[in-house]
């Protein structure tokens, strides 16, 4: 009788797990997660929709209204080595795709996040910190991939990065590691040896470098190139354009491996407004009075002379940068 007893009980134990386990089954391919090219349903009325991929990707937004998406694979995607938005390098993939979103529509009015997972095995096997994962977004004239530190989040606990802070999702994406030991921005010394050396990938794409005083270059070169930035104290009054004096007491000396290749670049050139200010006490406009001249690399004695000065441009407060574009030449 005793055996008799148990018996039943263990048959319906066994059998409310058997159900239990249909159960979920039948849930998971109920809820079966997109794959690239599927549409994905965009609730509206700022109603959140949380949706993973197969992949892992994961978007998290809330819309005003109806919307659809479609996410869509691309394997020959722009170098992971041009970056730009931050400062440091080297970049590489994480991946070997990068992940395309299209909303059925134009939509500027989201709250939204992305996010990209990461496996971090992989990542210490390698040497990389989760803290230099990235989400990069490919440029609008897809020449760089794009890092905002401002709207970069790497969410450790669940091994993955994220932007947040967006307000359109169209857009393509890519995780990428920078291969540095420090993390968040990285600034350059001025001088000679490795440490203090830029290398710049030859091809399409654009890197920047950033210097510790806020000098930035964003550079696409023809060609391979490394270029260092050395500061030179004493400047002659005799070599400077008329009517004009120098800000600074110092210049940056800029080289390259090889002066000849075909550059394309923006430089953005750092002043001191208090300095400014001392000269000019009455006050006035630094974009009436500021301008950037150059010379010749290594001229002892030649002429400054202003440096693209119609298309220069001031950024004032906050900044307190000059921007030279249309830079064909970095030597001097």
């Amino acid at each position: 009788m005793a055996f008799s007893s148990r018996w039943p009980g263990a048959i319906t134990v066994l059998t409310c797990f058997l159900y239990l386990c249909n159960d979920v089954r039948a849930q998971n391919e109920t809820e079966k997660l997109p794959n690239f090219g599927d549409t994905v349903q965009i609730f509206g009325a700022m109603e959140r929709t949380d949706q993973d991929f197969q992949d892992g990707l994961a978007l998290d937004l809330f819309s005003p209204k109806n919307r659809t998406l479609i996410v869509k694979q691309n394997t020959s995607p722009l170098g992971a080595q041009f970056v730009t938005g931050t400062s440091g390098e080297p970049f590489v993939a994480l991946s070997n795709y990068s992940c395309i979103i299209r909303m059925n529509e134009t939509a500027n009015d989201l709250i939204a996040k992305i996010e990209v997972p990461y496996n971090p095995r992989m990542l210490n096997t390698m040497g990389i910190q989760e803290a230099n994962t990235y989400v990069a977004t490919l440029s609008p004239d897809k020449r760089s991939w794009v890092v905002d530190d401002s709207t970069r989040n790497v969410h450790q606990s669940e091994n993955n990065t994220r932007i947040i802070k967006i307000t359109s999702l169209d857009g393509e994406y890519l995780l990428v590691r920078r291969k540095t030991v420090d993390t968040s921005n990285i600034f350059v010394q001025y001088g000679q040896g490795a440490t203090r050396t830029i290398n710049v990938t030859g091809g399409a794409g654009i890197q920047e470098a950033e210097f510790v005083d806020g000098l930035r270059f964003s550079i696409q070169a023809g060609k391979a190139l490394s270029m260092n930035v050395d500061l030179k104290q004493g400047i002659d009054p005799t070599t400077l354009p008329a009517n004009t004096q120098s800000l600074n007491s110092f210049m940056w000396i800029v080289n390259t491996s090889d002066p000849s290749i075909k550059v394309a670049a923006q430089m953005l050139v750092p002043f001191n407004r208090n300095m400014l200010v001392a000269l000019r006490p009455a006050g006035s406009s630094p974009s009436t009075m500021l301008t950037v001249a150059k010379r010749a690399v290594n001229a002892s004695s030649g002429q400054f002379t202003p440096v693209n000065e119609d298309a220069q441009v001031v950024r004032e407060l906050p900044e307190n940068r000059i921007q030279l574009p249309g830079m064909m030449q970095l030597d001097g």
